[in-house]
């Protein structure tokens, strides 16, 4: 068991930031942030590491003579096959700090050695000093497939920080202490994507002492596409265990969502590997820049002229379905199977030139509305499925972001959910205006990041008085009551209050 404490401000403002957002959203709820990764040893033994950041803010604290402290309990189950096969529960104090102080959060890292398999990873998380805030739940798929007779690869582990080593710890690798990063999103305050990953059996199937090269980059998530700039590469010789440090500067990389690709090739350029971890990015400061490029073109003829790739342009007309009417849904249907560019371009210059109807810049009109396309792309995936066409997707670019989102991913009995709320907003469509509206999103599949709109009073939208029932989950417990809206068992959720009063 080990604790680094995140407590210099200066070393990590982004992650310290966005847990401190975090935790005033949603105290009363513990936050914290899992991640894991499997790795092999040299005599082919297999184990799992486990990585929890904490965050202070959402936890109570005790006084410690003059200063203050937090206490967690964490229980940690390894199933498989429905059998329980490992237990770990422990507590954890947090640092000490004074009460004008910002709570420092802190990082437990945990390794357990399994054989191959598939696992199911379950945690809880409960505040020691507080039974009031709610427990975190947090469940996680592992499978382990180590093969001694083929190159086989680590998990990619994200890094916040490395230094080298000098005593050896449970950080501790090939060298090196790594500090992990335990969530996908790299925010514009962060300038490098720091990993480490590890090959194995390349001498075996290689060939002793023969070379070897990682080469790694980053590749957009939708069409795979190569970014050349950001990626580099290492000379190595193979090994039994081929253990690769990297860095990329991420700094001039737009928002979106990306995948980090690792592969390893021989020295005929065999490809005999490759991992991908996927990533978001969010990097208003590049989005900026290139509208400003942007801007020395005139008018969106010459703008959509000058772009002559048949997916970029699908795109560009795909994501005009929130906002766009009946007929010009039709259209953007015939467009994006014909898939021909000259009349995608001809449609979305219509398409603004005559929302524009002459009274302002239809430029300027699409590059407000692609920095929501960029937003939503970013934040609202689900699966496969572009952000524009997911359901909070879709009322982001067709209403407008929300004056309130309040998010529970934790809470007790229920499903993940969102509650929006508007004081005004224009629907996109047909530019009708509408005061406080409010909207319900819910995901019951757990495995993705796809959430249902369950109801709304939004004139069109879906609407349903029983919305609560749909949030609840495996709880019908009153259902067969029409006049029944608030399921039993959930007095002490807060969807209710939420929905009545946005936070």
């Amino acid at each position: 068991m080990l604790i680094v404490f995140l407590n210099n401000s200066s070393k990590h403002p982004f992650i310290l930031a966005f847990l401190m957002l975090l935790s005033f959203i949603n105290s009363a709820q513990i936050n914290a942030f899992y991640s894991d990764a499997v790795f092999s040893t040299p005599k082919n033994q297999s184990f799992l590491e486990t990585y929890l950041t904490i965050s202070s803010n959402s936890l109570s604290k005790q006084k410690k003579g003059n200063q203050f402290q937090n206490s967690i309990q964490i229980t940690l189950k390894i199933i498989q096959d429905s059998q329980l096969l490992k237990i770990n529960k422990y507590n954890l104090l947090g640092p000490v700090f004074c009460d004008t102080c910002i709570k420092p959060s802190f990082i437990d890292v945990q390794r357990y050695s399994l054989n191959n398999g598939i696992y199911t990873i379950q945690l809880q998380i409960s505040d020691n000093y507080d039974n009031k805030i709610k427990p975190l739940q947090i469940e996680s798929r592992v499978k382990i497939d180590f093969n001694p007779n083929q190159i086989q690869n680590s998990s990619i582990e994200l890094v916040e920080t490395f230094m080298k080593t000098n005593s050896i710890g449970i950080l501790s690798k090939s060298g090196y202490d790594l500090i992990p990063y335990t969530i996908n999103y790299f925010p514009e305050a962060t300038k490098n994507l720091n990993f480490y990953f590890e090959a194995y059996h390349a001498d075996t199937i290689i060939g002793k002492n023969k070379p070897i090269l990682f080469y790694y980059y980053i590749e957009e998530s939708q069409q795979l596409k190569k970014l050349n700039e950001f990626g580099s590469f290492k000379k190595q010789i193979a090994n039994e265990v081929n253990p690769l440090l990297g860095k990329i500067n991420i700094s001039k990389l737009a928002s979106g969502n990306y995948n980090l690709v690792i592969e390893l090739k021989d020295e005929n350029n065999i490809t005999h590997l490759q991992q991908k971890i996927f990533f978001q990015r969010l990097n208003k400061l590049i989005d900026n820049e290139t509208l400003t490029k942007n801007n020395n073109i005139k008018n969106v003829t010459d703008y959509f002229g000058k772009c002559n790739h048949a997916d970029t342009l699908k795109m560009f007309v795909e994501c005009l379905w929130p906002i766009a009417d009946g007929i010009d849904k039709d259209r953007i249907i015939n467009q994006a199977i014909k898939k021909e560019p000259e009349l995608m371009k001809k449609f979305v210059i219509d398409f603004w030139q005559r929302r524009a109807n002459d009274t302002v810049n239809p430029l300027n009109l699409w590059a407000n509305y692609y920095k929501n396309v960029q937003t939503v792309m970013a934040n609202f995936k689900c699966g496969k499925q572009k952000g524009y066409y997911s359901e909070r997707g879709r009322v982001y670019l067709q209403y407008g972001a929300p004056n309130q989102r309040s998010q529970q991913k934790n809470e007790q009995n229920t499903f993940p959910y969102e509650i929006w709320q508007y004081y005004s907003l224009t629907d996109g469509t047909n530019k009708q205006r509408f005061t406080n509206r409010k909207f319900v999103f819910v995901n019951k599949n757990l495995g993705d990041d796809c959430y249902t709109m369950i109801h709304s009073d939004m004139r069109g939208e879906i609407y349903n008085d029983r919305w609560q029932f749909e949030i609840t989950r495996r709880n019908s417990d009153g259902v067969s009551n029409p006049d029944n809206t608030a399921p039993k068992g959930t007095e002490f959720n807060q969807f209710n209050e939420i929905y009545n009063n946005p936070r």
